[in-house]
């Protein structure tokens, strides 16, 4: 049964098992809170679990939560970001995971929000193991998919972008 309003207490009690209880026992709790709070509240738990599983069980675990709840509706821009800059800390980052955390984000974000198709292309051009040539089709894809509001925000981004003054 989903309770609406239950998340503060979930948000409690995962951190109170944390501090108190086995790896086991919180991984536990965390999969248990998915399917109790409201689908729009377990957002935040899959935000929460996915910092926890890194900080407790580092780059291994975090990739496989993120694998179990990446088709998991519904998610959040910082869900995506927050595995992108887990990524990012590696020593050896992969251009690859990237591009699936990237491309990930965009199915579900990528009609609202600019910044994201700008992050991606800025990721492409200064990886090591970026592609800049993937850039055009980015930006092409960004015009193709991005709300009507969105468009010039990215095209005016974009410039500044090119001419290096972001």
């Amino acid at each position: 049964m989903q309770n609406l309003g239950t998340l503060p207490l979930w948000t409690l009690w995962v951190e109170w098992s944390e501090v108190t209880n086995s790896k086991e026992d919180t991984e536990a709790l965390y999969q248990r809170s998915l399917h109790a709070v409201a689908p729009a509240e377990s957002v935040t738990m899959k935000e929460k679990y996915l910092d926890w599983a890194y900080r407790s069980g580092g780059y291994k675990k975090v990739r496989r939560v993120f694998t179990s709840l990446h088709e998991s509706r519904p998610l959040s821009l910082d869900f995506f970001r927050k595995m992108i800059e887990i990524e990012k800390e590696q020593e050896s980052c992969k251009m690859l995971h990237l591009r699936e955390y990237y491309e990930r984000a965009l199915r579900e974000f990528g009609s609202a929000d600019s910044d994201l198709w700008l992050e991606y292309i800025k990721e492409e051009l200064s990886h090591p193991q970026g592609k800049p040539e993937n850039s055009a089709s980015i930006h092409w894809r960004a015009m193709k998919m991005l709300q009507e509001d969105q468009v010039e925000d990215f095209i005016s981004k974009y410039t500044l972008l090119q001419t290096g003054h972001i």
